[in-house]
C-alpha cells in the first residue's frame, strides 16, 4: 500500500475514532477541551473551611480528556428540544400544558404549540429539571433524530426514571460510557472551573474561584447576578471572566445540573455554581468558592437549574497507531 493511501486511511480513522465511532458535532456550541488527564483531587487545605464544619470533599480528579461547552445551554437552544419533544411529552403524560421541569418556565407549551415567552432573550441561560436535561443530551447523542427513541435512550435510559413503592428511585446513576454528550460529573465540572495545570510551577493546583483567581467575583461586574430586571444577562456577557480552560459563566446565570449523585440517592444530584438571583458578596462560604461551588444539591424535579454540556474528545484509536506505524516502516523501506 502506498504511503499516500495509508495517510488517507489514517486521517479517516482519526476523524472517526471518537466515542460512538464519529466525531461529536458541535451543534452551534463553542467547546473547550479539558486536558491534563490524571490531575489530582483537591486537598484539605485547598477547601476553605476554617471551622471544620463539614468533611472536605476530594473532588476534581479526572483521568481523561473531555470537552465542556464554554457557556450554558441557552433558551433558544433548549427550545429546539422542547419543540421537538412536546408531542411525545403530551402523549406520554397526558398534559397539554408543559410542566416547569420540562419547559423551565421560560418556554411555554400549550395545546400543541411551543413558544418562548414574550420578553425572554433567546440567549439567556435555559432552565429545566434533570430528567429533561437527560433527554436533551440523549437527543444530541442521537444526532437530533425526531423520533421518540432518540429522546429516551443513548446516554441515559429513561425507562429507569421510576419510583418504587417504598419511595426510593431507580434513575440510572451514571451516563453511558460511550456517550457523545452528557451531564458533567462533579469532578469534571470542578476541574473545568478551578484546576490550573500551570499553578505551583507547573505541578498544577486549584484556584479558589472559577475565574483563575483567589478573589470572590463581584455580582454584576464579574458574574451574571443582579437584582435589577436586566438580570440574568445573556450567556457570555462577561467575556473577560473565564476559568483556566476558557469557560464562561461558571459563576452566575443559572446553577448547573451535575450527573453525580448525592449520598447514593439516584433522585438527588449536585448543582454547580451560583445563579443570577444570588447577589451575595463577602459571605463566609460563597457559593462559587472551590468546594462550596459544587456542594449545593437538588431533587431531580427541581426546575430552576440549567445545564452545561460535557462531550467526548475525538482521539486517535489503536488502528490509527497501527497505520501510522506501517507508514513509518513503509517510509524507511523506501529510503
Amino acid at each position: 500500500m502506498h504511503t499516500s493511501q495509508l495517510l488517507f486511511l489514517a486521517t479517516y480513522f482519526i476523524a472517526n475514532s471518537a466515542v460512538g465511532g464519529t466525531i461529536p458535532p458541535d451543534f452551534d456550541y463553542n467547546w473547550a477541551t479539558i486536558g491534563d488527564p490524571g490531575n489530582r483531587a483537591t486537598l484539605d487545605h485547598e477547601i476553605y473551611d476554617p471551622f471544620d464544619f463539614f468533611p472536605n470533599p476530594q473532588v476534581g480528579a479526572v483521568n481523561y480528556e473531555y470537552r465542556m461547552a464554554t457557556t450554558e445551554v441557552t433558551v433558544g437552544q433548549y427550545f429546539e428540544f422542547v419543540d421537538a419533544y412536546h408531542p411525545y411529552y403530551t402523549e406520554n403524560t397526558g398534559n397539554v400544558l408543559g410542566h416547569s421541569d420540562f419547559t423551565g418556565g421560560l418556554i411555554r407549551v400549550a395545546f400543541g404549540e411551543a413558544h418562548i415567552r414574550d420578553g425572554v432573550s433567546h440567549n439567556r441561560a435555559a432552565q429545566m429539571g434533570w430528567e429533561y436535561a437527560a433527554r436533551y443530551v440523549n437527543w444530541l447523542h442521537n444526532d437530533k433524530v425526531n423520533e421518540e427513541w432518540a429522546f429516551e435512550t443513548g446516554v441515559y435510559d429513561t425507562s429507569t426514571f421510576t419510583k418504587n413503592a417504598d419511595g426510593t428511585y431507580n434513575h440510572q446513576e451514571t451516563h453511558h460510557p460511550d456517550a457523545k454528550f452528557w451531564i458533567p460529573t462533579r469532578d469534571e465540572w470542578t476541574k473545568a472551573g478551578y484546576w490550573d495545570p500551570e499553578l505551583n510551577d507547573g505541578e498544577g493546583g486549584y484556584w479558589q474561584f472559577p475565574d483563575g483567581s483567589n478573589t470572590e467575583l463581584i455580582p454584576g461586574q464579574e458574574r451574571n447576578a443582579g437584582q435589577s430586571d436586566d438580570f440574568p444577562l445573556d450567556v457570555g456577557s462577561f467575556a473577560d471572566v473565564t476559568s483556566p480552560w476558557g469557560l464562561l459563566d461558571m459563576a452566575g446565570g443559572v446553577s448547573e445540573w451535575s450527573g453525580s449523585l448525592v449520598g447514593g440517592d439516584p433522585f438527588q444530584r449536585f448543582l454547580h455554581g451560583s445563579e443570577y438571583r444570588d447577589v451575595s458578596y463577602g459571605e463566609l462560604f460563597p457559593d462559587d468558592m472551590l468546594g462550596w461551588g459544587t456542594a449545593t444539591q437538588a431533587r431531580l424535579s427541581y426546575s430552576g437549574a440549567g445545564l452545561r454540556l460535557a462531550s467526548a474528545v475525538p482521539a486517535p484509536g489503536s488502528i490509527c497507531v497501527l497505520l501510522l506505524t506501517t507508514m513509518a516502516v513503509s517510509g524507511r523501506s523506501r529510503g
